[in-house]
C-alpha cells in the first residue's frame, strides 16, 4: 500500500529547476536558505529493482521532458503510471497517479530513499531504500541504476516478439462461424435440416 514517509529531522526544498546537464539549488533548512549544491548529468533511463514488497514497481524509468517535480527531474515507467520524483522533503520517491494528481507535491510514496538527496540522482545514493509492505521496510536489495537508452528499445522488441496474438471473444468466434456457414447455405442447395446440423457443430467451440 501506499504510505507516508516518515517525518525527517530536516526539510530540504529545492529552489532552481534541475533539469539539464549541471544546474545549482539551493536547500531550505530551518525556515532559511542555506547551503547550494550541483546536480550533475540527469541520466535518460533508469532501471529499479524491487525484489520484495512494492515489485510491480520494478523496471524501467525514462527521463519526462519538459517536466519535473518540485523543480527535480521526473522520471514515468515505460511500463505504468508510476514514477520517480522528488518529494517535498527532498527525498527520493517511486509512486503513482495519485501522488502525479497532487503535482508530487506530497510525502506518499511506495518506495523512497530515506536519505535528503541534495541534488544528487537516484541511481547515486547508496542503501537508504525502503518499501511499505506491509509497513516501511529497509531493503538494501531495492536497487536503481542508470541505464543506455537503446535497453529501452531492445525490450520493447523482446515484448513485440513475445506477444500472443490476441483471440477474439467467444460470442464473436459464434456469431464468425454462424455468418460461415448461412454464406456456405447460399452457395450450397442444402436442407434446412442439414444445415441446422452443420451450424449446431460449428457453434461447439
Amino acid at each position: 500500500s501506499r504510505s507516508e514517509v516518515p517525518t525527517p529531522p530536516l526539510n530540504p526544498r529545492p529552489r532552481s529547476r534541475a533539469m539539464g546537464v549541471s544546474t545549482s539549488c539551493s536547500c531550505k533548512e530551518n525556515g532559511s536558505f542555506s547551503r547550494r549544491h550541483e546536480i550533475h548529468i540527469v541520466p535518460q533511463v533508469l532501471e529499479v529493482h524491487v525484489p520484495r514488497g512494492c515489485k510491480w514497481v520494478s523496471g524501467l524509468y525514462k527521463l519526462v521532458d519538459d517536466a519535473n517535480a518540485n523543480r527535480y527531474p521526473l522520471w514515468k515507467s515505460v511500463d505504468a503510471d508510476i514514477f520517480i520524483y522528488s518529494m517535498n522533503n527532498g527525498r527520493w520517491g517511486i509512486g503513482a497517479h495519485q501522488e502525479k494528481a497532487q503535482g508530487f507535491d506530497t510525502e506518499t510514496a511506495y518506495v523512497f530513499n530515506d536519505t535528503p538527496h541534495e541534488g544528487l540522482m537516484p541511481h547515486h545514493l547508496m542503501g537508504g531504500w525502503m518499501h511499505s509492505r506491509p509497513a516501511w521496510t529497509p531493503d538494501e536489495g531495492i536497487k536503481c541504476r542508470e541505464v543506455d537508452v537503446s535497453v529501452v528499445l531492445e525490450r520493447a522488441d523482446e515484448k513485440r516478439k513475445h506477444k500472443v496474438p490476441r483471440q477474439p471473444p467467444k460470442i464473436m468466434q459464434q456469431a464468425a462461424a454462424k455468418q460461415q456457414a448461412v454464406n456456405e447455405a447460399a452457395s450450397d442447395d442444402k436442407s434446412d435440416e442439414k444445415l441446422e446440423e452443420e451450424l449446431a457443430k460449428k457453434l461447439e467451440v
